[in-house]
């Protein structure tokens, strides 16, 4: 598949924004974001909206998860982020590109780094052999 020039040049600007936050949320919505910009050119041309950015779609996510906010605290799942990010973007397509197992690696959960302990927090998943 050949990409249009507006498809690299969101792929830049998004890559660009993406090592300037370094942050994991930052990197997952980037790469979603970037599936759906490489998939169709017009995500692209909104991505690369001049007053649209990857900091003002995370501020989004940060604003939405506020209003929904319990004792202070407030957040969001995987898809909703995507979800928030694409309206801030004016992006039609909200499914995410990817399934949760990328979410999980660009959040740095991999099978072999946690495990679900059944009380909806992950554990530290550790080999005895490791240490030998």
């Amino acid at each position: 598949m050949t990409l249009t020039e507006g498809q690299k040049q969101a792929i830049d600007k998004l890559d660009a924004e993406m090592e300037a936050a370094k942050d994991p949320c930052s990197k997952y919505i980037a790469e979603q974001l970037l599936q759906l910009a490489t998939s169709c050119p017009e995500v692209a041309e909104k991505i690369l909206a001049e007053k649209k950015s990857l900091a003002g779609a995370l501020d989004a996510i940060k604003a939405e998860a506020k209003k929904h906010a319990v004792g202070g605290c407030g957040c969001v799942d995987e898809a909703q982020a995507v979800e928030i990010a694409c309206k801030y973007y004016d992006i039609d397509n909200t499914e995410p590109a990817v399934g949760a197992t990328a979410a999980k690696q660009a959040l740095g959960k991999t099978p072999e780094t946690s495990m679900n302990n059944g009380a909806g927090t992950a554990a530290v998943s550790v080999n005895l052999d490791d240490f030998f």
